[in-house]
């Protein structure tokens, strides 16, 4: 830009010698028409910039990992002259899974026209991103002067973890953890017990409209839950690493883990009690029972944050033995877990569940663990490989 106004610079320098040397009338108009011609684009480039409309048109708000979809940018053009060509920055996805900011496109529509370009691609890891146009400038003819956009839009695309299916295993809760199985309660789609603020996480066909334009925000039923289940679930996401990289990696393995295991719960007739840390540093817990609780767990799970390192499993300890009956199979996911943690879990739970199974994405568990785990009845351990979780479960199960 700076070369175009040094460009005009001596042009106008020009032309303004050349009227003096002369002072002809012919001289003295090209002189003014290089005076007044930057007045000109300006205005026009203005006029253009308000009337230029820029829209980010995702085709999905939820996709899984690794799927393919596109973002559409729309430039619609409603003055009568071409538009002044606008450079657009923004972050959108790429073919590899990644998310690149800073990526430039060049749009000029035309007069009472409109120009589309879309941006295909998919990305790596779940959670929720913010994609689309960060600046959009346009730049007069001259190219000396720009205008830059008040508002540029984007849009949020939640991604999920990949769904799992483990249908051809074996069940993970036994007949003698069939004992709760009578006593679930599949509550009517029309009944609830109570209304609250819509959550990350939450399904739109649970929204209560009639009380959500009384409030002027979203509220959702809040349906009952039976705590009673076949399997109790605690799933623990924390970072094992300063590679971010890595961090989203492992728990996303995690979280893949989770549903996969609470699916298979479900498909087989019976129910998971599920525990995990909220983007709040709570203590969440969701029974499901149905495809309903499960897709659910699907949406909390796709935006469940990362916690820090060292607060592991045993901050969700304390909960999840409160739940516990005395029966049910007890599975812990997490990236890894530390000897004197399950020691003390042990010790807090007692006798109050059946199995243990303990998945982690941990390379070369301690063998002050994997002893420790030896030496309780019923407790097992397994890899989870982040790069191929359903064979992981499957050969755990086999």
């Amino acid at each position: 830009m700076a070369k175009y106004r040094i460009l005009y610079a001596v042009i106008w320098l020009g032309s303004a010698v050349f009227a003096l040397a002369y002072e002809s009338k012919l001289t003295f108009v090209l002189f003014a028409g290089v005076a007044v011609l930057p007045i000109i684009t300006l205005v026009l480039m203005v006029i253009s910039g308000l009337l230029l409309k820029v829209e980010v048109i995702p085709d999905t708000a939820y996709v899984g990992k690794m799927q393919d979809f596109d973002i559409t940018v729309k430039v619609t053009n409603r003055f009568i002259i071409p538009a002044a060509p606008m450079m657009i920055t923004g972050t959108f996805q790429e073919p590899d899974g990644n998310v690149v900011s800073n990526r430039h496109l060049v749009l000029n529509a035309g007069p009472l026209r409109k120009c589309e370009y879309v941006f295909g691609g998919c990305i790596r890891y779940r959670g929720e991103y913010t994609l689309g146009v960060d600046k959009a400038v346009i730049y007069d003819f001259l190219r000396i002067f720009k205008f830059r956009l008040g508002k540029t839009p984007r849009c949020n695309v939640t991604v999920t973890p990949r769904r799992i299916m483990l249908d051809e295993t074996n069940a993970l809760c036994a007949d003698d953890y069939d004992s709760s199985i009578t006593n679930i309660s599949f509550m009517d789609s029309g009944s609830f017990a109570s209304v609250r603020k819509y959550a990350d996480g939450d399904l739109m066909k649970r929204v209560h409209w009639k009380l959500s334009a009384k409030h002027d925000e979203l509220m959702v039923k809040e349906m009952e839950q039976n705590l009673g289940s076949s399997a109790l679930i605690i799933t623990d996401m924390h970072a094992v690493s300063e590679d971010n990289d890595e961090n989203m990696r492992v728990a996303d393995a995690c979280a893949e883990a989770s549903l996969a295991i609470t699916r298979k719960i479900i498909s087989d007739g019976r129910s998971a009690v599920n525990v995990y840390r909220t983007s709040d540093a709570n203590t969440g817990v969701i029974s499901a029972e149905k495809p309903d609780d499960y897709e659910r767990l699907v949406a909390i799970f796709a935006v469940l944050p990362i916690t820090e390192t060292g607060k592991g499993a045993e901050s969700l300890i304390p909960k999840a033995a409160e739940l516990l009956n005395g029966t049910e199979p007890l599975f812990i996911i997490t990236p890894e877990l530390d000897a004197g943690v399950f020691t003390s879990m042990v010790d807090r739970i007692g006798s109050s569940c059946g199995e243990i199974r303990i998945y982690t994405t941990d390379k070369q568990p301690s063998p002050e663990l994997i002893t420790a785990v030896q030496t309780v009845r019923g407790a097992s351990i397994h890899r989870l490989d982040p790069e191929d979780v359903s064979v992981s479960l499957r050969n755990s199960l086999q």
